[in-house]
């Protein structure tokens, strides 16, 4: 009897610690579906579909809980989702390179748009050609996709980075160091291009004349891909229900970006970006060999951060793009 007694207690305590074990991992899938997808961008008009898809309530329409993080200064959702606070974030595809050390698991999921003159050069007045640049100092932030921009630019006249001096500083800081004198030209892009226009500098190059090098995409860390999957499936569904809203209703959406991230109105355009669509992405996302491709231009940014220091070892860009969720939503429409 005081076996079957022990025997008995012993399965009893064992049920309590299954049952216990099943409803706690039940209760952490349940609040994690329950929190919100934290995505960060930045002071970039191919990044506003988040805004929009936020206030028409199109990610709720879909099925996914969104928290926005908006920031003016682009580096800040970078550091944020290389600190782990974030889930997501739209970015630049040469700042994800960049970047890779600190999240190796980190997958490209969306292009979001391709830079077609947002992105310029803009110099002194007195400047008047690429090779006028010889000798001069440049602004741009190095280590990230602006310094290949500049180097490609130099390259169009057969100079290199030793012919100049290349300074480290923000987009958003180029026109007035322009202005003072600090440097003779500088990398920036919309509005900083603008502002930089009006403070007397011109527009000497600009993407327009390199397509498909800048583009920005959407990146996820690696356990949100794997745990919560049909999310940012929804994400991206609700991303392109935006991109279309926009398109189909300019002044309004123009209206919702500003009042979303406190900017005036005029200053939203998508002149100069390319936003990139369902069937721009399924090129994107196909191997190849020219700039349509991501996984050309992703090896492009892998050759020169591992050269010029910014990567110790090139990357897997197999395991950094993952296609499959472009292909799922082919397959949908």
């Amino acid at each position: 009897m005081k076996s079957r007694f022990l025997r008995f207690v012993s399965l009893l305590l064992l049920s309590i610690v299954l049952v216990t074990a099943c409803n706690g991992t039940t209760t952490v899938t349940s609040r994690q579906q329950s929190l919100p997808l934290r995505v960060g961008y930045s002071l970039w008009a191919g990044h506003f579909p988040i805004a929009i898809a936020q206030e028409k309530g199109f990610f709720q329409a879909q099925g996914v809980k969104v928290e926005p993080i908006y920031s003016e200064n682009f580096l800040v959702p970078v550091s944020n989702f290389s600190a782990n606070k974030n889930d997501g974030v739209a970015v630049p595809l040469g700042s994800v390179m960049s970047k890779l050390g600190q999240n190796p698991e980190t997958k490209i999921v969306l292009v979001t748009d391709q830079s077609a003159g947002a992105d310029a050069m803009v110099v002194q007045r007195d400047i008047k050609s690429v090779a006028d640049l010889k000798g001069k100092r440049i602004g741009t932030k190095l280590g990230d996709f602006g310094e290949l921009f500049v180097t490609k630019i130099l390259e169009t006249k057969g100079l290199s980075t030793q012919d100049v001096s290349l300074v480290n500083i923000e987009a958003g800081a180029i026109p007035a160091f322009l202005k003072s004198g600090e440097i003779q030209a500088g990398q920036t892009w919309e509005p900083y291009v603008s502002q930089a226009v009006k403070s007397g500098a011109k527009v000497l190059f600009t993407s327009k004349q390199m397509p498909g090098l800048i583009a920005d995409v959407i990146v996820f860390q690696g356990n949100v891909l794997r745990d919560r999957p049909q999310d940012v499936k929804a994400f991206i569904r609700a991303w392109f229900q935006a991109q279309n809203y926009w398109k189909a209703n300019p002044e309004e959406s123009k209206a919702i970006i500003a009042k979303t991230l406190n900017i005036k109105p005029e200053t939203i355009s998508i002149d100069g970006i390319q936003l990139s669509t369902l069937q721009d992405n399924l090129k994107a996302f196909t191997p190849g060999s020219t700039t349509e491709s991501l996984y050309h231009t992703a090896k492009l940014y892998a050759d020169f951060y591992t050269r010029t220091g910014g990567l110790s070892t090139a990357p897997d860009i197999q395991k950094l793009i993952n296609p499959s969720f472009i292909k799922q939503l082919q397959g949908e429409s």
